[in-house]
């Protein structure tokens, strides 16, 4: 007889998949310092549970642990986006290019369901629900590539810049080509043809570094 019992994921880490949404909403802005009294309050745990979070946020880059200062957000500057981009374009095709010959049938199923739904929410203008849906559709190719020193790589510089990845608002023409891409891509992968969906997604992760980096210099530039 199988099983029955939920296991649950302990507490730091559960309030670590917290805190990561926080960051990733903006709730928790880059550059803000954590204040520890408020977070055990808001999320009902003691320090214990939190430092523990906290110290895995800071070891993937999200969190700088400052000696006798606490825990502010990380920022992600230009700088870091233009060393990091690349190698997640690079790391994510080959991703794709294995997930294309170890994905099971029903796995790549549920990715043609999640994307069907995804355009949906593009169709409704639905931005926030369409980066959800859009940054599953990644992960679950990533973690198809079966290659587990491939998967962590990836979530590791991820980590640093999701919000800017999966936030960035877009252009009606520049979002019209991002879903033309994820149709290709769920057509590649349904195919397992895996050197189309590999120059797919490579394409498609440098044309999104290259709108992010878009908008944060825009953000950054002089005002005259």
């Amino acid at each position: 007889m199988e099983s029955s019992i939920i296991v649950r994921a302990p507490l730091h880490v559960q309030v670590g998949e917290r805190l990561r949404e926080l960051i990733d909403q903006g709730t928790l802005a880059a550059g803000m310092r954590l204040n520890e009294a408020e977070l055990c309050t808001q999320l009902g745990v003691s320090r214990t549970p939190l430092r523990e979070a906290m110290r895995a946020l800071a070891s993937e880059g999200l969190l700088e642990l400052q000696p006798n200062r606490g825990a502010i957000v990380s920022i992600v500057t230009v700088e870091d986006l233009t060393e990091i981009l690349p190698i997640m374009s690079v790391l994510e095709g080959l991703a794709g290019r294995l997930a294309c010959s170890c994905m099971g049938d029903d796995k790549i199923q549920e990715v043609r369901e999640i994307h069907d739904t995804m355009i949906g929410h593009y169709q409704r203008k639905e931005l926030s629900e369409y980066f959800q849906t859009n940054r599953l559709i990644h992960e679950l190719i990533t973690e198809g590539s079966g290659n587990q020193t491939l998967m962590e790589s990836i979530n590791s510089l991820s980590a640093k810049v999701r919000r800017a990845r999966f936030t960035t608002e877009m252009t009606d023409d520049s979002w019209a080509r991002a879903v033309s891409d994820h149709e290709e891509m769920i057509d590649a992968l349904e195919k397992r043809d895996g050197i189309r969906l590999e120059q797919v997604i490579i394409r498609h992760v440098e044309a999104k570094g290259t709108t992010i980096l878009g908008v944060i210099k825009n953000e950054y530039a002089p005002q005259s």
